[in-house]
């Protein structure tokens, strides 16, 4: 096999990587006027879970489509996600002023209902039609019955950000893959919490429509076999006299 074949392991990890750039160059001039980066963040991950599935097409034509079809909701959800940054810098100001222990409990709470709130939102918001709300309190809900796949996502976020941060150095990458790379790997995860997730109600309905079926079985054998118990009864009863 060529080196540079399109099935070799060094032409498919180059195509990745310049799909990273690609991605993380349109998620930044899409998110330029501020307004917009909830709506480029949900196009992302759109076109991120088509290149996980391996049914990604034309990566700008994937991006301006989700992008149009998300504006609305992507907006919303970028402005609520303001509004829990502004809320955590004035938590910050508060801590530094009075960093009791009640405080500081409270703020760690309030940090962990919003993150788990947030953190699948937009990849929510990019694979599935609901109303926006819907979206964070199904990103909470899943947050908690996949915690532990979501603690250690956390992590993995802390850490990519560490790095990117790390030095002047580093902070080229952060500018030229950042982005992308922490969309990256939120949409692996979420990518399987939801396909699981899916089985699971998939399960439960199919069991849901069974246990109804059943049901709708065992009431019509029950009206039969009252039918025939009434039928018996008027046979075997004698003819009244005159």
């Amino acid at each position: 096999m060529s080196l540079f074949s399109p099935e070799s392991r060094l032409y498919k990890g180059l195509s990745f990587f310049a799909n990273v750039i690609l991605l993380n160059f349109l998620w930044i001039l899409f998110s330029l006027p501020l307004i917009t980066l909830g709506a480029s963040t949900v196009a992302a991950y759109s076109v991120v879970f088509k290149i996980l599935e391996n049914k990604e097409g034309y990566i700008f034509k994937d991006f301006w489509k989700s992008f149009k079809e998300n504006w609305k909701q992507g907006t919303l959800l970028w402005l609520i996600t303001l509004v829990a940054i502004y809320g955590f810098y004035l938590d910050v100001q508060i801590l530094k002023n009075d960093p009791g222990i009640p405080v500081i409990v409270a703020s760690i709470v309030a940090f962990v209902l919003v993150a788990f709130s947030l953190i699948y939102a937009y990849p929510l918001s990019a694979r599935y039609e609901n109303k926006f709300f819907l979206h964070i309190k199904n990103s909470f809900l899943l947050s908690m019955s996949y915690l532990g796949r979501t603690l250690f996502l956390v992590l993995i976020l802390f850490l990519e950000i560490g790095v990117l941060l790390w030095n002047s150095h580093t902070l080229i990458f952060l500018v030229l893959i950042g982005p992308a790379v922490l969309i990256y790997s939120v949409a692996g995860t979420a990518k399987k919490i939801f396909s699981t997730n899916d089985e699971k109600n998939k399960n439960a309905a199919a069991m849901e429509k069974a246990k109804e079926e059943g049901r709708e079985y065992m009431e019509k054998l029950q009206s039969k076999i009252d039918a025939a118990k009434s039928e018996s009864e008027n046979d075997t009863e004698p003819d009244s006299q005159d």
